[in-house]
């Protein structure tokens, strides 16, 4: 399994990818109407502060029943003990990602209160069907554990739903003008010859990579031969300009191939490329790279807007809460 340094619950796709953690400050709740707990954690403590919002135990325990869902079917229940790089656990992540998510939910519900956005009837009922599918397979023991009502489900499905129309409502300005040329994806067949160093100053490259070359120019089916000779994990590929599955010399010169066309060798820093373009332009990949771009704009611009949002909100986190907090 990859060791991730994200954890996410997938309800607020557009909002969840801005990636700020606010951790926990240890700051005083002084000046606020909302007291954090301090003592024994009750299902109704307030264990979370953002500015005047206070979160109580019971949603924050609804959350984790969310993330176990999502996750726990696929990875088992030991995910949470699974190490990462830096000596923490999946479960370590997992609890700063929720304490995250709950953050920016209630700053982005407290902005679009301000601003006067709010829920559809239409968003609201889905919000509540969501709810009561979700509601339908959940056991008893879980009920109990985990304070889950449709009640308290269908305001987290409105939360999300709402903070998801505030990032496109706030990022419609965003530039969705992306250019062919920008997000071009290229088909490409390859070979890879592995071995150190690149070609030298006269322009020589390995005897190896120049015999298959010369034979890969000759062969009935290039995508086979080279399945036959290389050294790389795969032989066919989609590559764009940002694409890093490639050496950088690869990726540029599959972009000037035409199709059919037979590279030379090409010298990169995991070795030697014989590369054959199969389709200079991928629409399909092309669409959606030029999507993905689009998202990134529109991500980059609800950081800026979002960090601006948080700044005018103390965030204060019980610490009595943080002792007992478990996934």
């Amino acid at each position: 399994m990859k060791k991730s340094r994200r954890i996410l619950l997938g309800l607020c796709a557009g909002v969840m990818a801005i990636g700020m953690l606010t951790g926990c400050s240890g700051k005083s709740s002084v000046g606020s109407n909302v007291r954090l707990e301090t003592g024994e954690v009750q299902d109704n403590s307030v264990v979370i502060r953002v500015g005047d919002i206070g979160v109580r135990y019971r949603e924050v325990r609804n959350y984790c029943y969310l993330l176990k869902e999502q996750y726990e079917g696929s990875f088992g229940s030991k995910i949470w003990d699974y190490e990462l790089e830096d000596g923490s656990t999946i479960g370590d992540e997992a609890k700063e990602e929720i304490i995250n998510m709950i953050t920016q939910l209630k700053v982005i519900s407290a902005t679009a209160e301000s601003e006067k956005v709010t829920l559809t009837n239409d968003e609201k009922d889905e919000a509540l069907q969501k709810a009561e599918k979700l509601m339908e397979n959940v056991t008893d023991k879980d009920r109990k554990n985990y304070h889950l009502s449709i009640q308290a489900m269908e305001r987290i499905y409105e939360e999300n739903t709402l903070a998801n129309k505030m990032f496109y409502i706030s990022t419609d300005d965003a530039n969705t003008e992306v250019t062919d040329d920008e997000a071009r994806q290229v088909k490409i067949a390859y070979l890879l010859v592995k071995e150190a160093g690149k070609a030298s100053d006269d322009g020589g490259v390995s005897d190896r990579a120049t015999v298959l070359w010369k034979q890969a120019k000759k062969a009935n089916d290039f995508s086979e031969f080279a399945r036959e000779h290389t050294e790389a994990g795969s032989v066919e590929i989609t590559v764009g300009q940002e694409s890093t599955e490639l050496d950088q010399e690869a990726v540029s010169a599959a972009l000037s191939l035409e199709k059919g066309e037979i590279s030379p060798v090409i010298a990169g820093k995991s070795g030697y490329y014989i590369i054959r373009c199969i389709n200079p332009m991928d629409e399909d990949a092309t669409y959606a790279r030029k999507e993905e771009i689009i998202e990134e704009r529109q991500t980059g611009m609800f950081k800026k807007k979002y960090t601006k949002w948080l700044g005018e909100y103390d965030v204060d986190i019980s610490k009595a809460f943080w002792k007992i907090f478990e996934i």
